[in-house]
């Protein structure tokens, strides 16, 4: 999101009795969004939309304004706090706008596949929020038309389709996550040291911390705790930058500046600290000539794996053969080091990147199975507890060596362990090396289908 000026949103709070808070999480959200210091969209490119305003007529015509100001390269936010409803008999869902004449599912639909923008996320803060998405807004074809590699839609809602949306103090438990992760104070009581915020850091703060403030009270209908479990859907390729923190940058400059003269004799950690501020602030051509020079770095392989993670990076965004063969040479030092210090993780872990970069390249397959049937025996053999890389390198191995149905369990078993942001990444590499091995014809191919009905559902 470099070009800030081309930022659009369009923010509804819909007010009214019992959710008198969803005036707050519009104002709030807009004192985000316009803040200069974090998303820093442009004032006069967020339509707000309170109470009276709120109505079907007024949302309707807010979405042909917010089409004539955009274009395909925008990128767009939507946003309501509100009413949602059902229709259990007919499977229809509904908003609910001030005026409480219905806005159906169907007709929001139209309404964004009309937008020019093939950049766009939407928030829904509402009950039954699934059921919006799943029925009306599903096939959103317009949209899925316009997007290629470098464009995509995230759609998250508050509540699943036969749950309510709830709230308590100033804003709802949805909305003040949200608000949360986009002000940086998701890290606390950590100190939070990024120097952006993703879609994918909204979302996992998102899915940790709203069923949790949920349980906390009781619904005054059941008087049992409230349950509220949100919903994510998307067909993205890249990933979207909501928030930035330049004091988060200034602080990795002081880091840099305090610790680069003493690199050579740094302890680990602050060395790592060191390289960790260099890449945070776009200097990853130094990080990687820092972690060359030191000396410990030759011999270390998880200083060595980094080292390979940062060529690995360079080679997606330049696709440039050399830089993946540096990456591909790393991993192949990091991993036989590794054997060398019976360093156990570290021996499937780079064995298994490897293999990967053997896939990418597209050179010599037999190498590329060697190293996978390394990383498979080395991973199925660790038994210092169950950590989450050890069975992303049996689900890849398993690929690679064209197990297909132990890679499926093994995906499995990452959907109830890791964490949705890293999901996103493990969809994004499985689906690269199986249309590598396999060349499906389409996206309907089975397994296709299969990883991003586990990894991105």
């Amino acid at each position: 999101m470099n070009n800030q000026e081309n930022n659009f949103a369009l923010i509804i709070g819909v007010g009214g009795p019992y959710i008198e808070y969803t005036l707050n999480d519009a104002d709030s959200l807009q004192r985000n969004l316009t803040d200069p210091n974090l998303v820093g969209y442009p004032k006069d490119n967020v339509i707000v939309l309170k109470e009276k305003e709120a109505t079907r007529k007024g949302i309707l015509s807010a979405f042909d304004e917010l089409r004539e100001k955009t274009n395909e390269d925008s990128t767009i936010l939507l946003y309501y706090s509100g009413h949602g409803g059902r229709d259990v008999e007919k499977h229809q869902f509904y908003l609910f706008p001030h005026d409480e004449e219905k806005l159906m599912a169907e007709e929001l639909k139209e309404k964004i596949n009309a937008l020019p923008s093939n950049k766009l996320v939407l928030f829904l803060d509402c009950c039954h929020a699934e059921g919006l998405v799943q029925s009306g807004l599903t096939g959103l074809s317009g949209m899925a038309q316009k997007l290629n590699d470098e464009q995509g839609i995230w759609i998250v809602a508050s509540s699943q389709d036969n749950q309510e949306s709830f709230g308590a103090g100033d804003n709802s438990f949805f909305t003040q996550a949200l608000l949360e992760v986009l002000t940086g104070q998701h890290k606390r009581p950590d100190p939070f040291t990024d120097t952006e915020i993703s879609i994918m850091d909204v979302v996992d703060h998102i899915f940790e911390t709203v069923p949790k403030n949920a349980s906390q009270f009781l619904d005054q209908k059941t008087m049992q705790p409230c349950i509220q479990k949100p919903y994510f859907k998307t067909q993205m390729s890249e990933m979207l930058i909501l928030s930035h923190f330049p004091k988060n940058v200034e602080d990795h400059e002081a880091i840099i500046a305090k610790l680069e003269p003493d690199a050579d004799s740094l302890d680990e950690e602050n060395f790592i600290r060191l390289v960790n501020s260099l890449h945070a602030v776009g200097r990853t051509d130094e990080a990687i000539s820092t972690l060359k020079n030191h000396k410990r770095t030759k011999k270390d392989p998880d200083l060595l794996e980094t080292l390979g993670n940062l060529y690995t990076a360079i080679y997606q965004k330049s696709n440039k053969e050399k830089d993946g063969q540096k990456a591909l040479k790393i991993f192949k030092k990091a991993h036989q080091y590794a054997i060398d210090t019976k360093d156990e993780e570290q021996v499937f872990t780079n064995a298994v990147k490897v293999a990967y970069m053997y896939a990418k390249l597209g050179k010599n397959e037999q190498e590329m199975v060697n190293y996978a049937g390394i990383a498979k025996e080395a991973a199925e053999s660790y038994t210092i507890g169950e950590k989450v890389s050890k069975y992303l390198t049996l689900a890849e191995a398993n690929i690679y060596l064209k197990n297909l149905y132990d890679a499926a369990c093994f995906y499995g078993i990452l959907k109830e362990k890791a964490k949705i942001k890293e999901k996103i990444k493990y969809y994004e590499r499985a689906s690269n090396i199986y249309k590598y091995l396999y060349t499906p014809k389409d996206e309907d191919d089975a397994f296709l289908k299969f990883l991003k009905n586990t990894l991105l559902n």
